[in-house]
């Protein structure tokens, strides 16, 4: 009985911390998709010759809640809609950084953008990307 209430109580503490972990992963996930595409847009304003970039922003996907499941969606022959998506936690900021730094005569840099968000824990997050840009397409 008493392994049995330890495995029990195994089970029911991983389900939570799966959970999260797998929230958390999403987030990041998002984070480097919306890295990726703030890198192509800082791309093609250097090669238009752009001596600045401003930073950009975009909320979180909160996507659905995974404690109830989307149901009868989209099976075949349902007529229901999906639920609402929960409220954005917060939003991504992406920057970029130039070495060297970013003028009209130089033609290659080395950019790292960094992704940061908070989530509603206060805990800070961010990812990096780095890439080589030219003036000059390839």
């Amino acid at each position: 009985m008493v392994v049995l209430t330890i495995a029990v109580l195994a089970l029911t503490t991983a389900y939570p911390y799966a959970f999260g972990r797998i929230a958390e992963r999403d987030d990041e996930l998002q984070a480097v998709s919306f890295g990726q595409q703030y890198l192509e847009q800082v791309r093609q304003q250097v090669r238009a010759g752009a001596t600045t970039v401003t930073a950009a922003t975009t909320p979180i996907d909160a996507g659905y809640s995974l404690s109830f499941g989307v149901k009868n969606y989209p099976s075949p022959g349902a007529t229901a809609s999906p639920p609402p998506q929960l409220p954005s936690p917060g939003n991504f900021t992406a920057t970029a950084t130039f070495s060297p730094a970013l003028n009209a005569t130089n033609s290659s840099y080395d950019v790292t953008v960094t992704v940061t968000w908070t989530l509603p824990a206060a805990t800070s997050h961010s990812v990096l990307l780095q890439s080589i840009v030219t003036r000059q397409a390839p």
